[in-house]
């Protein structure tokens, strides 16, 4: 990873957002999602970079980033903009999962002259993301125990079957994800809070191009193709056989997809 420099830019609110720089070519801002940072993404920078100038920031509150106790999703927006101000005009910008959320409100309420990639924002189309079951997991957060935490969240919001929880315990994510889990609190408010209305996100004027994996979670895939019937011009990519963790499992594979849509 010799080709990774660190550095740190400042928000609106005086809060230092860490993030890595990485390849050449036009700017590509990538925004991750709950319960993850930065590093979930050097496997598909490492494709991306071939491509593009891939400026990817910790979120507040994790990684190399800074946190104030004041948050809302204005909060995530300015440190985006904090991110697109260190990428230059023109910069492109891919959000994932909840970060996907986050560049949809940039974008909606910001200029951006790129094109904006969705990867599977989860959206309460259905029924609120966490709703009624939030305050079980305030209290499994509270307690510290974060990794009966995690396996909540996974049931209960990201709506995983009980029988897969198991298999994903085995994996390097489990044991990422979970001292994380406390983020997600808020997140998780703020996302319901935006309803099932969509007709607002008609304002954004960016190009823009969802991704989604025909095996996620159902309602991550529906919000992606509700998004691509609300955003003039829009357009999807479903990718086959993957899901919500597409970019880890297929990489390059994924990358290909993102250099396709911004091409």
């Amino acid at each position: 990873m010799s080709d990774i420099e660190f550095e740190s830019t400042t928000s609106a609110d005086g809060t230092e957002i860490g993030y890595f720089r990485r390849g050449t070519g036009p700017a590509l801002v990538i925004t991750h999602g709950s319960v993850a940072t930065s590093e979930q993404w050097i496997p598909a920078t490492e494709h991306l970079a071939q491509h593009f100038t891939c400026f990817v920031h910790d979120r507040r509150a994790r990684g190399r980033s800074g946190d104030t106790a004041a948050y809302e999703l204005a909060t995530e927006v300015a440190d985006i903009a904090a991110l697109m101000a260190v990428a230059g005009p023109g910069a492109h910008l891919l959000g994932h999962s909840y970060g996907a959320l986050c560049t949809l409100a940039y974008a909606e309420h910001e200029t951006l002259d790129g094109t904006l990639v969705l990867f599977e924002p989860p959206l309460a189309i259905d029924r609120p993301v966490a709703g009624e079951r939030l305050p079980g997991y305030r209290a499994l957060v509270e307690a510290g125990d974060l990794d009966a935490a995690f396996e909540y969240a996974l049931v209960n919001f990201v709506r995983v079957p009980p029988v897969a929880v198991p298999e994903i315990r085995k994996t390097p994510l489990w044991d990422a994800c979970a001292p994380l889990t406390p983020t997600w609190v808020r997140e998780l408010e703020q996302i319901d809070a935006l309803g099932d209305d969509l007709k607002h996100y008609a304002a954004i004027t960016a190009p823009t191009r969802l991704i989604a994996g025909t095996a996620t979670t159902p309602f991550l895939l529906e919000s992606a193709r509700a998004l691509v019937e609300v955003i003039p011009g829009a357009s999807i990519t479903e990718l086959p056989g993957l899901d919500h963790f597409a970019h880890l499992v297929d990489p390059a594979g994924f990358a290909e997809v993102v250099r396709a849509g911004i091409a």
